[in-house]
């Protein structure tokens, strides 16, 4: 048999010990209702448990009332507690409370007025069940789904209290003051009730504030990825409705600057297209910054030749250097056919915004990639890879800053820019498990790496490559192009054949760097903003440069049989047809180089809606860049043909100059036989011929193609 006394002191040792834990767990939860309230249920305890104690085996009938007063309070306490924890308010508590109450009376009862030992015990075994099952009631309808761990603590603990309270008001029988503390009813419940359920409880309510902790963070998490797509839904609808009036200005102050021939008219609306277009620029930073934060794909390895996928990269970037007049390096200090499983798109968009803004910031010197291999295992590989730029160079104390968002180094604010490149790169390096390094002197140049770690591929790609090839590859080529859709597509197109571009925008450009240079082909855009494809031709004839045996091939969308005749008299070599196709391209690159008949048929499927044009884009474009070019073109396409029709009797070259490249971008975005009806105009402007009700038979076809294309892209959502 236990003994009753060195059962009160180890209850009095342990209550103390859960009044700390109580008090510890109410310091760390304390906006949670109820724990505070927790810290007296075992304070009260303590005072009963003591009064018990002291009382022994005397019968001093005012300790133990008021220890019985303090163990009734801290019952109360104890239910109150809780009740405010899981947010009941059901009647509960008030029956539990009036339970109490009667004990209490009966307690006085049998002490004062019919002395009576147990029935002392019934009314306080009373209570004590009232409290296990009101307590066992609220954590079995209302904690078990919240708080599942905690609810087993208590509802374990409770059982055993209400049965053994229930056991001994059944079957303790007849006690006395004399035998109380040796009866084993009495020391078995001491024991339960003042050791065992203390450390229950006290664990009970850690359990539970942990829990309730753990579901606060869960809702915050939630909330946070709410806020998130709604924030991400926000800015891709504002930047649409963004796009629609920046195009109407764009469009309005590209007319006005073409009809005017004040000076100073013509720097406002330059200064109008600049703004516009930088607005533009931000809308789709943010865009793709935006997308960062929603986007939580896993990574999409491929098995890449990587040496050649890098110099494949850095033909598509030289061109924008060569603008600059930027001397471009690749150096690349790792095995001749490593192939590498890695996520070329991501990839591709770091080191693509790394060089862009080394060229950015760059105004003369040199712009470098450099790779080199810095570890390698058995099973991979790890590279690092800079760039390196003789810019301005950066501040230190900029340097830490500049990954973060919208936040810009002295020479950036001064070039302008959205400030969200290099926190886009940087979020790209995380998702590589990378970061970005900078280093930078003042007047010297800057480098920003990154060291990244492959997994080695099987090889595969280098049994892919054409050994043998049938087509031509590392040419010399000058893409002569004024609509920066067509240069991107073709740029792409003949990287991939590792084609070498050098690119020029108009006539004027086109035959100074014919002088400069020999190309081993030129690929000629026969409608430029200041001279033909016919007068660049002509103008070569009478003058010295390197290309006089250089084949050209016209890059036009005109082909009627009087044009096609016209360029083949020019001596022509090929043509190659607008809406630009790889194969067709391909392919007159390898012919020029040889004997072969020029091919000069573009086949043009007959519809109002081409679906297969946007597959080609998505080969040089995102999928949100794709999304923006058709928007703008679709948002704009009416106004601008209305803006044909105002121009065709006053300013007929303009006319003929707008229509050109809504037929070209027509074409390109599948729009086919809006594009031809748009190109037969144009031809009948340049020869002078009535186009009498031509223009308005193209606004119904155009809205006959724009009901199919909406067509086309609801379906895509369903």
């Amino acid at each position: 048999m236990l003994d009753s006394f060195t059962l009160y002191f180890a209850s009095i040792a342990i209550v103390v010990v859960m009044t700390l834990l109580n008090f510890l767990t109410w310091r760390t939860n304390k906006q949670t209702p109820g724990t505070l309230l927790y810290i007296f249920y075992p304070i009260l305890l303590l005072g009963s448990v003591i009064g018990f104690t002291l009382v022994g085996n005397t019968h001093n009938l005012v300790i133990i009332s008021i220890a019985s007063s303090m163990m009734f309070a801290a019952s109360i306490v104890h239910c109150l507690s809780l009740s405010q924890f899981l947010n009941y308010h059901g009647i509960g508590f008030k029956l539990i409370c009036s339970f109490t109450a009667f004990s209490a009376v009966m307690l006085g009862y049998y002490t004062f007025y019919d002395p009576s030992l147990h029935e002392r015990v019934i009314a306080s075994d009373i209570q004590h069940i009232a409290e296990a099952i009101f307590l066992l009631f609220i954590f079995i309808k209302h904690a078990r789904a919240p708080y599942p761990n905690g609810s087993i603590v208590y509802i374990i603990i409770l059982t055993l209290v209400a049965f053994s309270f229930i056991g001994r008001s059944l079957f303790m029988g007849d006690i006395k003051q004399s035998n109380l503390l040796i009866n084993g009813w009495f020391s078995s419940l001491l024991f339960l009730n003042g050791v065992i359920a203390p450390m229950f409880y006290a664990a009970g309510m850690a359990l539970l504030c942990n829990e309730r902790r753990e579901q606060h963070l869960n809702k915050l998490a939630d909330k946070a990825q709410k806020d998130l797509e709604i924030r991400g839904l926000f800015l891709s609808t504002i930047s649409h409705e963004i796009r629609t009036p920046l195009n109407g200005i764009l469009g309005s102050a590209q007319l006005v600057m073409n009809q005017t021939s004040d000076t100073r008219n013509k720097a406002y609306c330059e200064a109008i297209i600049n703004s516009a277009e930088s607005l533009n620029l931000l809308v789709d930073k943010v865009l793709d910054y935006a997308s960062l934060d929603q986007s939580d794909e896993a990574l999409y390895e491929e098995d890449i030749e990587f040496k050649t996928w890098l110099n494949n990269l850095c033909l598509l970037l030289s061109p924008l250097a060569e603008q600059k007049h930027l001397k471009f390096e690749l150096v690349c200090n790792i095995p001749e056919q490593a192939c590498y499983y890695c996520d070329q798109q991501k990839l591709r968009q770091i080191i693509i915004n790394l060089v862009g803004n080394a060229i950015k910031f760059t105004d003369h010197g040199v712009v470098k990639i450099q790779v080199d291999l810095i570890l390698e295992k058995q099973l991979e590989h790890t590279i690092k890879i800079s760039v390196k730029d003789s810019g301005p160079g950066i501040e230190n104390d900029e340097i830490a800053y500049l990954t973060e968002p919208y936040v810009q180094s002295s020479a950036g604010k001064e070039k302008g820019g959205t400030g969200l490149g290099l926190a886009i790169t940087s979020r790209l390096l995380e998702k590589l498990s990378s970061r970005l390094e900078i280093a930078s002197q003042l007047g010297t140049g800057s480098v920003f790496s990154f060291i990244v770690t492959f997994t080695l591929g099987e090889l595969s790609l280098v049994e892919q490559r054409h050994q043998t090839k049938d087509y031509l590859t590392g040419l010399d080529v000058l893409l002569v192009e004024d609509l920066d859709l067509n240069q991107k597509i073709a740029i792409e197109f003949m990287a991939d054949d590792e084609h070498k571009i050098k690119l020029a925008k108009d006539g004027k450009s086109a035959i100074e760097l014919m002088q400069k240079h020999h190309f081993d082909v030129v690929l000629l855009d026969m409608n430029l903003p200041d001279l033909t494809g016919q007068e660049v031709l002509k103008r070569l004839k009478h003058i010295d440069h390197k290309n006089q045996r250089t084949p050209v091939l016209a890059f036009t969308a005109s082909l009627s049989p009087d044009e096609v005749k016209e360029y083949l008299e020019l001596g022509i070599k090929d043509i190659v047809g607008k809406p630009i196709k790889h194969q067709k391209l391909r392919q007159a690159l390898s012919d020029s180089q040889s004997n072969q008949t020029a091919n000069i048929t573009v086949e043009l499927i007959d519809t109002l809606y081409d679906e297969t044009a946007a597959e080609t884009l998505t080969t040089s474009f995102s999928e949100d860049e794709v999304s923006s070019i058709y928007n703008e073109f679709v948002l704009s396409a009416r106004n601008k043909l209305i803006r044909c029709q105002e121009l065709t009797t006053q300013h007929p070259e303009q006319c003929i100059k707008l229509l050109h490249r809504q037929a070209s971008t027509a074409l390109q975005l599948g729009f086919n036989r809006y594009g031809i009806a748009l190109k037969k105009i144009e031809r009948r402007l340049l020869d002078k011929k009535p186009h009498n009700d031509m223009l308005d038979e193209a606004l119904d076809l155009w809205q006959q193609s724009l009901e199919q294309y909406l067509k086309f892209v609801r379906g895509q959502l369903l």
